[in-house]
């Protein structure tokens, strides 16, 4: 094997890696700063500052019973929660997180910071991440659960109402790129106007960022758009009879949602790993730095907003951020028709 096959090999598996880690890392997170929200101290007891905790969730989940209610479907009730992990994996696999780097020498050609580079990448997570819905869905149907059947009801109408505020929003950015790689989307937003201001999408299409934003917090079943769980309403939603590890790839699978919903925005609008003051070899700090962030924002807004009635969820969606996000899209295609951006 040459050395860059090599090197794209390790580059996948180490995605894979944090991936799985990002998952636990946002549990600990979530959990200290809900509690920091709240004036509570959060896990202390487990590992240093309660470090450890996430590894003993783990744990515990690992030897935990499956089980599975007598009447479900066993074929469908055990696939769905694959089919909602296999996609929030693989949707991150377009996402550029770095320039080239050449690995110290050892890849003279240079290795993209990339698991695919792919010149239609915005397309291929748009359709990933549609289909993790039928995760959801299946794990609803199959459970013979009122609860999960509600759950899954409402996660298929809520994807299907903010998907085209979430793909109109991506359009204005492309507009402006006139490409459809991300790759080429975070290249154009590298320098800065006047000497200081970044050229990043955000300035352009402010607009743009809080529909995307808005409609990615609901694509994930975030609060305040957590309507497919719901404890309160539906017990758990979805995944009210799921124990164990299936139980917990639905949990990881939303987490890793939230970091790939994090790492397109800062993509398309924050410049992705450009930034002043670092090199360009050291971007990806930057654009762990800019996730981190959005994802702070994710947290925040669960422990500060109140979950919406259904109706103002369904509401808000049809008629308030499409029509927006459709005004906006006219706007900034006549804006880049006149100005010639």
């Amino acid at each position: 094997m040459t050395p860059l096959l090599i090197a794209q090999i390790g580059l996948t598996l180490f995605v894979f890696v944090m991936l799985l880690n990002s998952a636990a890392i946002m549990v600990y997170v979530e959990r200290k700063v809900a509690a920091r929200l709240q004036q509570r101290l959060g896990p202390t007891l487990a590992g240093p500052r309660g470090m450890l905790q996430p590894l003993a969730d783990i744990v515990k989940l690992m030897f935990k019973e499956e089980l599975r209610p007598a009447a479900s479907d066993w074929l469908l009730f055990s696939l769905a929660p694959i089919i909602s992990a296999t996609c929030a994996f693989a949707a991150f696999a377009v996402v550029p997180f770095g320039g080239s780097t050449t690995l110290f020498g050892l890849v003279p050609d240079g290795l993209p910071l990339q698991v695919a580079d792919v010149n239609v990448a915005v397309l291929v997570i748009f359709a990933i991440a549609s289909m993790g819905v039928y995760g959801i869905v299946l794990a609803g149907w199959s459970s013979n659960s009122k609860y999960s059947l509600l759950g899954a009801l409402r996660s298929s109408a809520q994807m299907i109402s903010y998907e085209l505020s979430y793909g109109m929003a991506l359009a204005s950015v492309l507009v402006i790129a006139n490409s459809l790689s991300l790759t080429d989307v975070v290249n154009r937003q590298a320098g800065a106007w006047l000497g200081v201001i970044p050229r990043w999408y955000v300035f352009l299409q402010p607009i743009g960022f809080l529909i995307f934003m808005t409609a990615g917090i609901a694509e994930t079943n975030r609060a305040p758009f957590d309507f497919p769980e719901a404890e309160q309403e539906l017990v758990a939603g979805y995944h009210t009879e799921y124990s164990s590890m299936r139980f917990a790839m639905f949990f990881m699978a939303e987490y890793i949602n939230m970091v790939t919903v994090s790492a397109v925005a800062a993509d398309l609008y924050l410049g992705g790993w450009h930034g002043p003051l670092l090199p360009e070899s050291l971007g990806w700090v930057w654009f762990l730095i800019k996730i981190a962030a959005i994802l702070f924002f994710y947290v925040w807004m669960r422990w500060t907003l109140p979950r919406y009635r259904y109706d103002q969820l369904m509401a808000f969606g049809w008629k308030v951020l499409l029509p927006l996000s459709v005004v906006n899209l006219i706007a900034t295609s006549a804006a880049v028709l006149y100005f010639g951006l």
